[in-house]
């Protein structure tokens, strides 16, 4: 099979698709298209970006074709020998999982547009992208007689390839692993630096595993001139847009570049392949509901951070502004009265990837995360540490690429601990449960000579009042414990505020009505900004720090 890939006119966004099939029996051939990428656990239908679906016979006819769900086609061959399948994909999203074509750019990501064809799944795939001469091209999938192919289609699936007119590259070679960096955009800090920098946390990472999965990554750099943040991990490489490109200049805004880079670097290992045996291998035509979500993002932000600390990227300083940022955006989310993070795993394909209603669910990101530290810390005074059991689990599931259940994770957990009493404990509450992670939190960071503070966060109708609000005064969030929660909505717009002897006057607009609401001063901080305090080292920091 072959897919024959080009763009007749950039500035549509419009690509042009030729799959050739090799027919070799006259029965049924069913195309289906994905309907959501690995990375992200929430239907796409991608075949919303298709138009003008041709099949053509060997001989040339332009023959029936039917379909069979909103993404599977089917065509019945009248004679063996080789079809084709042609039809246009629209790219028009800027992300690290979707497709942009435009006059300087060719961006795909296979998945959005690539059919899997039934019963040649297994087979080798031939991928030809026709660009300008002037572009220059990466991308993850192998090459061979200078031709991209993968093995098959899930290899496909998990490829991106960009061809563009400003493409910067730059490789280094570690434990004969070829890690090549790649940026389509304004460069606007120091390219040896990164460089040597990413090359500290992929040498801390490669020294913990023992061994790097693949032989060659690609790091796709998309430095835009316009906010964004966003990475996808693939087994060969990831793919991370990020801007505005001129904000790198600033060190805070190259750290927040540097931890998504070390993020999905780990997913190399992690989820690339430490798996749930739900979605090994993906199924892309359907839903695929695990609860690993602790594990798959959790597990991974928290590493990806701290295997920042641990190459020397990350001073203890901004390491602990990292931590900080994980604490204070789960501080303001009530969602684990409601929800426990497993739950949350299995809702993603509902709303895991926006607001949703309040206080519903927790982040499988930064709730994770603290999960993470917390058994990090736990497994520490067992002599042991998250990423020993991150280790095995490499050896036992990642390597043999055998997909995990949540229990066979547990089991390797508790091999670490003669108390398992307690990491059942901790698993029943705040994993299963509904308990409040925070305490925990505070007394972990404690037993590293951390010591966690709090203060009243800077707005006083956040702090006094319990009520967030944007820019333009819409309010976005309403603390459960105050008083405006029984008067407030979600939505309100604060047009005008009055503090007198305790009482705030606020007017609001309320979905076109004007109210004038009155509110009495918390007693107590309503929500909190939190920050980390270095108190003393002692002999099981370092231990976790190395």
């Amino acid at each position: 099979m072959k897919f024959l890939i080009k763009s007749q006119n950039p500035v549509s966004q419009f690509i042009q698709i030729t799959l050739y099939i090799p027919v070799r029996h006259l029965s049924q051939v069913r195309l289906q298209l994905p309907a959501w990428r690995a990375g992200r656990y929430q239907l796409a239908n991608y075949v919303q970006n298709i138009r003008s679906l041709q099949v053509i016979s060997p001989n040339g006819d332009t023959i029936p074709h039917s379909k069979l769900t909103k993404d599977l086609w089917e065509f019945s061959p009248d004679h063996v020998g080789e079809y084709q399948v042609h039809y246009e994909y629209y790219c028009a999203k800027m992300d690290a999982g979707s497709c942009w074509v435009d006059d300087e750019q060719l961006y795909l990501n296979f998945v959005n547009c690539c059919f899997e064809v039934e019963g040649h799944a297994d087979e080798k795939i031939l991928v030809e992208v026709d660009h300008p001469r002037n572009f220059q091209s990466c991308t993850t999938l192998p090459s061979e007689n200078n031709e991209y192919y993968a093995s098959n289609f899930q290899q496909l699936a998990d490829s991106s390839f960009l061809a563009s007119q400003s493409l910067t590259h730059e490789s280094v070679e570690l434990e004969g692993t070829v890690f090549h960096l790649w940026f389509n955009g304004q460069i606007h800090f120091d390219l040896t630096k990164f460089k040597t920098d990413v090359q500290g946390f992929a040498e801390k990472l490669i020294e913990a595993f023992g061994e790097f999965p693949v032989e060659e990554y690609h790091f796709i750099y998309q430095l835009l001139p316009y906010s964004h943040y966003h990475g996808v991990e693939h087994q060969r490489g990831t793919v991370i847009t990020f801007g505005p490109a001129e904000s790198l200049s600033e060190r805070k805004n190259l750290n927040e570049l540097m931890g998504v880079s070390c993020h999905e670097l780990y997913h190399a290992w992690n989820v690339c392949q430490i798996r749930p045996v739900e979605i090994m291998p993906y199924d892309f035509s359907k839903e695929a509901y695990h609860e690993a979500g602790w594990m798959v993002e959790g597990v991974t932000t928290y590493m990806g951070d701290i295997f920042l600390l641990r190459s020397g990227y990350f001073s203890l300083e901004e390491y602990f502004e990292t931590f900080e940022k994980v604490l204070n955006r789960e501080s303001i989310n009530f969602g684990w009265q409601n929800q426990s993070i497993l739950e949350s795993s299995f809702d993603l394909w509902i709303d895991g990837y926006v607001a949703g209603i309040p206080d519903k669910k927790v982040s499988i990101y930064t709730h994770g995360a603290l999960i993470a530290f917390c058994l990090d810390a736990m497994l520490l005074d067992e002599n042991s540490s998250l990423h020993q059991v991150m280790k095995i689990l490499w050896r036992k599931f990642g390597k043999p690429k055998i997909g995990y259940t949540l229990e066979e994770v547990w089991e390797v957990i508790l091999s670490q601990t003669e108390h398992s009493i307690y990491f059942n404990q901790f698993y029943e509450d705040f994993i299963a449960g509904n308990e409040d992670i925070f305490p925990v939190v505070e007394k972990h960071l404690s037993s590293l000579g951390i010591e966690l503070g709090s203060k009243p966060k800077e707005d006083h109708l956040a702090s006094t009042f319990g009520i967030i609000k944007s820019e333009d005064g819409k309010i976005t969030k309403i603390h459960p414990d105050g008083e405006a929660y029984q008067k407030l909505m979600v939505e309100d717009v604060i047009k005008s505020e009055e503090i007198k002897d305790g009482i705030l006057s606020i007017s609001i607009i309320r979905f076109g009505r004007k109210l004038e609401i009155e509110l009495t001063s918390s007693a107590s901080n309503l929500f909190k900004d939190f920050f980390l305090i270095d108190k003393k080292s002692n002999q099981k920091r370092t231990a976790w720090i190395s």
